[in-house]
């Protein structure tokens, strides 16, 4: 989705900050400062950040155990062979081969739950 699209849904908080080289904005329905959509130049819409409260269509949420997603999602591979109860690691969304959730775990926890782009240019 490009910079136009995502502004004409109506769904963004405020317009996109573009002072770095990928732009952020918040959705309206996300707690304030949660809700981070990130604005890549080369592929539009590169990652929509989770917070407490959302689920993916297969029920992951921030705060279950490291142990539900990997039952959830046996393909999650941790980032630079860390553990999976203490990382953070991607898998493919289902439906979608141009989406990945990046998980974060900690504790063995999920502290951090984004839909990015298997392209997207803007972190890591």
């Amino acid at each position: 989705m490009s910079r136009q699209q995502a502004t004409a849904t109506g769904m963004l908080r405020n317009p996109f900050d573009t002072t770095s080289r990928c732009g952020t904005s918040f959705l309206r329905a996300a707690p304030t400062e949660e809700g981070t959509v990130t604005l890549s130049p080369t592929v539009g819409i590169a990652a929509i950040s989770g917070w407490p409260g959302i689920r993916t269509p297969e029920g992951l949420r921030i705060g279950m155990s490291s142990a539900e997603m990997l039952r959830m999602y046996p393909g999650y591979k941790a980032a630079e062979s860390a553990e999976p109860t203490n990382a953070r690691g991607y898998v493919k969304a289902p439906g979608n081969v141009k989406a990945l959730y990046r998980i974060a775990t900690r504790n063995g926890k999920v502290t951090g739950l984004s839909l990015q782009h298997v392209d997207q240019d803007c972190y890591e």
